[in-house]
This record gives structure tokens, sequence and C-alpha cells, in this order.
């Protein structure tokens, strides 16, 4: 099996997507943002740049097969580059992002601090991986531990649960961090009692840390607003003592 790092990472400027990573016709959106992150972090060639924000929009499915990534470094300045990312199929471009990578400041007093509290959630420990729900093909390779809001079952549009890649690779970087808070399921199908098409048009991240090791992540999706066919989703994944690793927002389309 494919690891997700290897799934994730382009090389000679060529991304490769497999079969088995598909949500509907093309990857899931996560992966084709990490292999832009990466393409990015290579290009940018600074390890001590740490990506900070990215945004990103999905005008069309990436399937599977080559994929050419073009990179263009914005503005790289003394600790803080900006730099996008293009992935092209045939033409045309299926996933844009504009990335921001930046040093540490270093202050005598850095500003520090988080309001945000992680979700109440029993022990990844306590709870066995969820079999039999109908998981998009790209959910074969994480294991999803859900604690509320089981998709169709008429709630309340959020949900919350552990996740972790079965196979990650080594790193667990910032793209990591990108492909695994896209993998939950979209909160507004817990308020939903059929499934419907669905999909992210843009998608916003901000990493504030990266996690340790492999544990199971802490997820935790709300919907606050859907009209017109469309709704914004919140996202956020915490690492098992409590550390709030990113916060994602996303729109996505109702197709039909």
């Amino acid at each position: 099996m494919t690891t997700l790092h290897d799934a994730t990472t382009p090389r000679d400027g060529i991304l490769h997507v497999r079969d088995g990573w598909r949500q509907g016709r093309g990857a899931y959106g996560g992966l084709t943002i990490a292999a832009a992150i990466r393409a990015i972090e290579q290009r940018v060639a600074d390890p001590r740049r740490s990506l900070r924000s990215v945004t990103a929009q999905i005008p069309a499915p990436t399937l599977a097969g080559e994929v050419q990534v073009e990179v263009d470094v914005l503005r790289s300045g003394s600790a803080v580059s900006f730099a996008r990312a293009a992935l092209r199929q045939d033409g045309e471009v299926t996933t844009h992002a504009v990335a921001v990578l930046a040093a540490a400041r270093e202050h005598g007093d850095p500003l520090s601090w988080c309001h945000l509290a992680a979700p109440a959630a029993p022990s990844w420990r306590s709870l066995e991986p969820h079999p039999g729900m109908p998981w998009p093909e790209f959910g074969q390779h994480f294991e999803y531990r859900i604690v509320t809001g089981i998709p169709f079952s008429g709630g309340g549009p959020d949900t919350i649960g552990w996740v972790r890649a079965r196979d990650p690779g080594a790193a667990r970087d910032a793209a990591y961090v990108a492909a695994m808070i896209d993998v939950w399921y979209p909160a507004v199908l817990a308020g939903m009692t059929a499934m419907r098409p669905m999909g992210t048009t843009a998608y916003t991240l901000d990493v504030l840390e990266l996690p340790d090791d492999h544990a199971p992540l802490l997820y935790r999706g709300t919907v606050d607003v859907a009209r017109d066919g469309y709704f914004l989703e919140r996202r956020e994944l915490w690492t098992e003592d409590g550390r709030l690793l990113a916060i994602n927002h996303q729109t996505f389309t109702v197709i039909k």
C-alpha cells in the first residue's frame, strides 16, 4: 500500500496520483493540497521557514495519473516567503495554492496563548475503528473512531472523532497536517438522512504546531452556515495531550 507521504510528494515537478485515493472522480482535496505544499517547500528550500498558512482552490478533479506541479516564489524576504503552486492536468489547473512560510520570531517576551479548548472525547484507545461507513475510496487508507456526528443520523451539523493514517510514512510535517485535516467527512452529513454530492471549492489552513508521533489525532468539524447551495465548515486537529495543531476553513458546494 502506498504511504500517505509517497502519495503526496511530487518528484521532479511531477505528482503521480495513484488509484485508491479518489473522492468521487478525482483525488481527495487534502492529497493535492499537501502535494502543493511539499512542492512549495522543496522550492523555498529553507528548513527554518515553517508553513504558517495556505489558501487553496480546487477548480477541477485531479484524476489518477501524472500531474504537473508548477511553483512560483512571489517574494522571499529576510524571514517570510510567499509562494504559489499549481497542479495541472491536460492543460487545466486542478488545484491552486498560495502559501506563507516564515521563520520563528525571536522576541524576549513572545506572544503565546490559545483560548480554544480541545473537544471533550473519550480516549481513542477505548474506541474501535468504525466499520461499515460509506467512506469514499480514499478512506481505506485511514482509521476513523467516531465520537459524535455519525453520517445520516439526523443530528446537528457537527462531528468529533479520532483519525489516523494506516501507513503515513515518515513525515509529520505541514503537508501531513493538511492531508489529515481533510480526511473526515463533512460535518453537514451528520444532519442529513441521505447522501448528496458535494465537494470543496476553497480551503484555508493555519498550521500552529506539528504532531510528534503517529498517535490518532482528535478532529472536530462544525458547519455554522449553509445557504444558496454552499456551506462553510470549520475544522480543527488536536493531539492527544490537548495541543491545537491546525484550524481549517472550507467552502463546500452542494452539487445537486
